[in-house]
C-alpha cells in the first residue's frame, strides 16, 4: 500500500476538519501555517522549514490551512510531497478538492472526500432551489458584504453538484467547473462568476 507523506482534508477551516485533534494545537513540532493564498514563497518557506531536524522523536508535523494554492505553488511542493524528509508530514486543509492540479493530486491522500452528501449544505440547497432571480440576488448580497463562508460553501456545492450533472448536462457542468477553477485568480470578479453559476444550473 502506497505511504503519502501529505494528508488533505476538505473543510473551511481547520477546526472544523478531519485533522486529528493531537495536531491542531501547535507546540515545539507541529507548526501551523494559515493563509488565504498559499503562494510559492510560503511553498519555499515550508521547504526550508520541513529540512530542520525535529527537537522530539516523533519528527515533525506541519499543518497548511489555505482557501487556494497557485499553480505554480503547488508545482514547487511537488518534490517535497512526494520525498519529505525522514519523519515529516504534512496535512493540507483546503475548502474543495478541485483546488489540486492532477499531479499534486496523484502525491496526497485525500481523507475526507469532496463526494460529501450535498443534502448536508444547506446553503447550496437553498440556492439550487431558488429562482434564478432569487439566486442572483442573493449573489449581490453575499459578494457585496464579502461573505467568504457562504461564497465558499455554495462553491463547493455546486462544484459537487456538477459532477453528477456530466452526463446529464455536460454544458452546465463545464460551466461550474470553470467558475471553480476561475474564482480562485486573484482579482477574478466573483460576482461575475456566481451568477454564472446561478443561471447555469437547473432550478430544482
Amino acid at each position: 500500500m502506497e505511504t503519502h507523506h501529505a494528508l488533505v482534508y476538505i473543510a473551511n477551516s481547520l477546526a472544523s476538519s478531519a485533522v486529528p485533534e493531537c495536531y491542531k494545537t501547535q507546540s515545539v513540532d507541529i507548526h501551523h501555517v494559515t493563509v488565504d493564498r498559499f503562494g510559492i514563497s510560503d511553498a519555499r518557506t515550508l521547504a526550508g522549514q520541513a529540512a530542520q531536524t525535529a527537537v522530539g522523536k516523533n519528527g515533525r508535523t506541519f499543518v497548511v490551512t489555505t482557501n487556494t494554492i497557485p499553480v505554480d505553488a503547488q508545482n514547487a511542493l511537488l518534490k517535497l510531497f512526494e520525498e519529505p524528509p525522514k519523519g515529516v508530514q504534512f496535512h493540507i486543509v483546503i475548502p474543495q478538492e478541485g483546488i489540486l492540479i492532477p499531479t499534486l493530486r496523484s502525491r496526497v491522500q485525500l481523507m475526507q472526500a469532496a463526494t460529501e452528501e450535498i443534502s448536508e449544505n444547506e446553503v447550496f440547497q437553498t440556492f439550487l432551489r431558488s429562482s434564478y432571480a432569487d439566486r442572483l440576488s442573493y449573489v449581490a448580497d453575499i459578494t457585496k458584504v464579502k461573505d467568504t463562508q457562504a461564497i465558499q460553501e455554495l462553491m463547493h456545492g455546486a462544484e459537487m453538484y456538477a459532477h453528477t450533472l456530466v452526463q446529464s448536462d455536460p454544458t452546465a457542468a463545464k460551466s461550474v467547473l470553470l467558475v471553480s477553477e476561475y474564482i480562485k485568480t486573484p482579482g477574478a470578479s466573483k460576482k461575475m462568476l456566481l451568477e454564472e453559476v446561478a443561471l447555469s444550473l437547473p432550478v430544482t
